[in-house]
């Protein structure tokens, strides 16, 4: 933790910064407060995204450069915060990021109100750029875990994220509701005030009560550039490294086709309501949150990241399989209840690869360059996020399940390099264990 300065009648910006609060719970507590609060406000505006590109007559593609001008910045910026994150520390990235995403939000309501997709787009720009706070918050978990509980803890942040994801839905259907039968069709930028509010409180968190977790003088890696394609390249020459930053980019290229077009599917295929389409989002978060919550924490120990990231997709697959049967359902059971069922291995699978996928890219990398691998990796998902939406739309508005066969095809394929890097990921494990073991021992 940081100590307090040598001047404590001084005050200043980096000092507030930078400065020790008292928390009354440990800082993993914490944190995983301040992911489920930023993350339900994202999950109150995402469900809703579509409903703003239809009010202003949009098609698929142009959702998707929505989502991908979000996911563009993303790669860019993810990497910087998470060397700056090395740097300076973790609490004045997430300070900053929290403070746009209060801005980014407001904007996206005004830009409801003004029925302006420039302005949409805008909101997007800056949100993505200041949105790029999940490299700092990883490290913060890393920072705070030990290497066999990490699995546990990144775990938890995703358990984090996913109750955000079902208190915001839920959130947004309330005010959306509430917006429309009070001001009429302007009642759509409600939830976009609504998240700013959210992101505000995220922000108090952090402010009061989130203590630093890098020593100052703690990293070397400062010294570096925050990020490069040279980088990139440095770290693909760590073959186990490679294997799983290479993962990570495929899967998340595939399952940006499900960000993209669920909605749309819901809504213009299969005629699901808004409400119900939101619900549907909220189960999704509450499997989230069994999955990564207590499922990943208990197999983890017993079966090893490795095992897990070989099982996750294939579980996927198979929920994209269904999705994209379900237009061929229709008459034989309720479309929603239909996409709850496809939706449960979907989640399972997903639960279950994210966090030991970056479990093992953190155990990969030296303690003092968490922040910048992590970043790396968070960089190279905003690329397939960045890119993946306008082929994902382009393919939805040539037939809606397409995107999901392709998908599906994708997970497989993964699935099956999972399972040839297995064994080699796990002897690397033990490998640095050992070299780990024996440099405590030097030390003692």
């Amino acid at each position: 933790m940081c100590s307090a300065p040598a001047d404590p009648g001084r005050t200043s910006f980096k000092h507030v910064l930078n400065r020790d609060v008292a928390v009354n719970k440990s800082p993993l507590r914490v944190i995983l407060l301040i992911a489920f609060v930023d993350l339900a406000s994202f999950g109150l505006i995402i469900p809703l995204q579509p409903v703003y590109v239809r009010k202003l007559h949009a098609d698929g593609v142009t959702f998707g450069a929505l989502i991908a001008v979000y996911a563009a910045t993303q790669f860019i910026f993810a990497p910087i915060l998470g060397r700056w994150s090395d740097r300076i520390g973790r609490r004045p990235i997430l300070l900053v990021s929290t403070a746009g995403s209060v801005v980014a939000h407001l904007l996206l309501g005004f830009g409801d109100l003004a029925a302006s997709l420039p302005l949409l787009f805008i909101a997007r720009f800056i949100d993505g750029i200041t949105g790029a706070n999940i490299a700092a918050a990883q490290a913060y978990i890393a920072d705070v875990t030990t290497p066999e509980t990490r699995a546990r803890g990144m775990g938890l942040f995703g358990a984090a994220f996913g109750a955000g994801f079902v208190v915001g839905p839920a959130i947004g259907a309330g005010l959306i509701a509430l917006g429309r039968y009070v001001v009429g069709d302007s009642g759509t930028s409600w939830p976009g005030f609504g998240a700013a509010a959210i992101s505000l409180v995220a922000f108090w968190l952090v402010l009061t009560r989130l203590p630093e977790s890098v020593a100052p003088g703690q990293s070397h890696a400062a010294t570096e550039r925050s990020f490069s394609f040279a980088r990139l390249a440095a770290a693909l020459h760590r073959p186990r490294l490679a294997e799983l930053l290479s993962l990570y980019f495929v899967l998340t290229f595939a399952f940006v086709f499900l960000e993209v077009t669920f909605v749309l599917l819901c809504m213009d295929e299969l005629g699901i309501s808004e409400a119900s389409t939101m619900g549907l989002f909220a189960c999704l978060g509450m499997l989230m949150v069994m999955v990564q919550g207590g499922l990943v924490g208990r197999l983890a120990p017993r079966l090893g990241e490795p095992t897990l990231l070989s099982i996750g997709p294939m579980f996927t697959a198979v929920g994209f399989v269904l999705i994209a049967l379900a237009p061929q359902t229709d008459g034989y059971v309720p479309p929603w209840l239909y996409m709850l069922i496809a939706c449960v291995p979907l989640t399972l699978g997903n639960g279950l690869t994210n966090p030991s996928l970056m479990s093992l890219v953190s155990r990969q990398s030296d303690s003092e360059r968490q922040g910048a691998t992590l970043g790396l990796a968070q960089g190279l998902a905003s690329l397939a996020r960045a890119t993946a939406p306008l082929l994902g739309g382009w393919l939805f508005d040539v037939r809606p399940s397409i995107p999901y066969w392709t998908g599906a095809g994708a997970f497989a394929l993964c699935t099956v390099v999972a399972l040839l890097i297995r064994k080699k990921q796990v002897a690397n494990l033990e490998g640095n264990k050992k070299v780990s073991g024996w440099c405590a021992g030097e030390s003692r």
